[in-house]
C-alpha cells in the first residue's frame, strides 16, 4: 500500500511527464533546442561581429523567420497529407546538415555578412518545414484530457534550454570560437531524431488528397479565417509577435552598441529573459487544472509585453535591464503559450497541420520581422527610443483587439 502511494505522489508531481512517451520526447526535444539556443546566439553575435549594424542584425534575424511565414502554411498542407513521424525526423535530419555547413564554412573563415543571409534564408526555410509538425507532436503524443497540461510543459522545457543554451553558447564562443555554436547544434539534433522513432504516436485520419495541394491549403486558410476564435487569436498572436517580441532578435545590439558587454552580456540578457519564460510556462501549467484561470493569465500577459518594453527602453543600466527581461521573458510566455493552447483547443484534427501552419506564419516568424523593421528603425532613432515606441503600439493594438476578442477568448475556457 505504501509503495503505491508513492509511486501516485511521484506520478502527481510529475505531472504529464509521468507518462514514458512524452518524457521521452520532450528530453529530445531539451537536447535539441539546447543546441538551438547555442546556434541562435551564434548566428546573432556573428552577424553584429560581421556587420556592426542593428540593420544586418535585423536582417538576418528576419530572413530566418519569414520562410516560415511564407512555407509554413504550404508544409502544414503536407504534413496533413503525410505521416508525422518520418516527416518530422526527415525535417531535423535537413536542419543537422544545415548546422553542420554553417559549423564547416565558420572554421574555414569563409563567412560573410552575405553568405550569412543565404543561410539564414535556407534555415528559415528548414524550420518553417517543421514548425508545425513541432505543434501538432505535442497534441499527438500527449496524454488524453491533457493538451494544456503539455503544452505548458514542453513550453517550460524550451525555456529552460533558453537559459542553458545561450549560456553555453556564451562559454563555447570564449572558449571555442563562434564556430562551436553551430558544431553542438548539429549534434544535439541527433537526440530528438533518437526520440521521434522509439515514441508511440496517436495515429490521425489524413486530409484527402484529391482536391490538389492548394485547394486544401486554400481551404486551411478558409477554416482558421472563418473560425471566429481561432482568426481573433491569430490576429492577437500577430501584433504581439511583431512589435512585442521583436525586440528578442535586437539583443546583440543591445549587449554590444547599449549596454557593451559584448557576448557574455548578450548570453545573460537571453538567459534572463529565458528564466522568466520558464516561470510563465510554469504558471501556465498550473492554469491548465483552474477554470478561468488560463484566461485572466493570457491577457494581463499580453497587455503586459508591450508595457514592460516601454520599461526596459526607459532604463540605460544594465542590472535594470536584465531585471527587466525576467519580466518580460514571463509576459511572452504568457501571452504566446497561452493563446497557442486556446487555439490547439479549437481545431480539428483534419486541419491541424494547416492552421498550425498559419499560426507559425503568425506567431513564429512574427519576430524576426518585427526584429528587421525595428532594427531598421532604430538605425534613425535609437534603439531605446524605438523599443518605448514598438512597446506602446504594442499594448495600444493589443488592448484594442481583446476589447473585441475577449468575449470569443473566452469560449475556450468553457466546461
Amino acid at each position: 500500500m505504501g509503495d503505491n502511494s508513492r509511486v501516485s505522489t511521484l506520478t502527481a508531481r510529475l505531472g504529464v511527464l509521468a507518462d514514458r512517451d512524452f518524457a521521452l520526447y520532450c528530453a529530445g526535444n531539451a537536447i535539441s533546442w539546447i543546441g538551438t539556443w547555442s546556434q541562435r546566439i551564434g548566428v546573432g553575435w556573428l552577424s553584429w561581429k560581421l556587420s556592426h549594424s542593428p540593420s544586418w542584425v535585423g536582417l538576418v534575424s528576419l530572413l530566418q523567420f519569414v520562410p516560415v511565414g511564407v512555407c509554413a502554411p504550404m508544409f502544414g498542407v503536407l504534413l496533413d497529407r503525410t505521416d508525422r513521424r518520418r516527416y518530422s525526423i526527415t525535417a531535423n535530419a535537413v536542419l543537422a546538415a544545415l548546422a553542420a555547413l554553417l559549423f564547416v564554412l565558420a572554421v574555414l573563415d569563409a563567412l560573410t555578412i552575405y553568405r550569412l543571409c543565404a543561410l539564414a534564408t535556407l534555415l528559415g526555410v528548414a524550420n518553417s518545414a517543421y514548425q508545425p509538425a513541432r505543434l501538432a507532436l505535442v497534441n499527438d503524443i500527449a496524454p488524453p484530457g491533457r493538451l494544456a497540461e503539455a503544452i505548458a510543459t514542453n513550453s517550460i522545457i524550451y525555456n529552460l534550454t533558453r537559459m542553458v543554451g545561450p549560456a553555453v553558447a556564451g562559454v563555447a564562443i570564449v572558449s571555442l570560437g563562434i564556430a562551436s555554436t553551430f558544431a553542438i547544434n548539429a549534434v544535439s539534433f541527433g537526440a530528438v531524431i533518437f526520440a521521434l522513432t522509439v515514441v508511440e504516436i496517436e495515429p490521425v485520419s489524413h486530409a484527402p488528397q484529391s482536391h490538389g495541394f492548394l485547394r486544401d491549403s486554400a481551404a486551411g486558410i478558409r477554416y482558421a479565417s472563418g473560425h471566429p476564435l481561432i482568426r481573433e487569436l491569430m490576429l492577437l498572436s500577430a501584433v504581439t509577435s511583431i512589435l512585442g517580441r521583436g525586440l528578442l532578435e535586437l539583443l546583440p545590439a543591445f549587449a554590444d552598441a547599449v549596454y557593451h558587454r559584448g557576448s557574455t552580456g548578450l548570453a545573460m540578457l537571453t538567459t534572463a529573459s529565458g528564466a522568466g519564460a520558464m516561470l510563465g510556462a510554469a504558471a501556465l501549467s498550473q492554469a491548465g487544472r483552474v477554470r478561468g484561470l488560463m484566461n485572466a493569465l493570457v491577457r494581463h500577459g499580453t497587455l503586459w509585453l508591450g508595457a514592460v518594453l516601454i520599461l526596459l527602453g526607459a532604463v540605460s543600466r544594465y542590472s535594470a535591464a536584465l531585471a527587466i527581461l525576467v519580466v518580460y521573458g514571463v509576459a511572452i510566455v504568457l501571452c504566446s503559450v497561452g493563446l497557442q493552447v486556446l487555439l490547439q483547443m479549437e481545431i480539428e484534427g483534419k486541419m491541424r497541420g494547416r492552421v498550425l501552419g498559419l499560426w507559425g506564419a503568425c506567431n513564429i516568424a512574427g519576430p524576426g520581422i518585427g526584429g528587421a523593421l525595428l532594427g531598421a528603425l532604430a538605425q534613425f532613432g535609437g534603439l531605446r527610443a524605438v523599443t518605448i515606441v514598438s512597446g506602446a503600439v504594442c499594448s495600444g493594438l493589443a488592448a484594442y483587439i481583446m476589447r473585441r476578442s475577449g468575449r470569443l477568448i473566452a469560449v475556450a475556457q468553457r466546461p
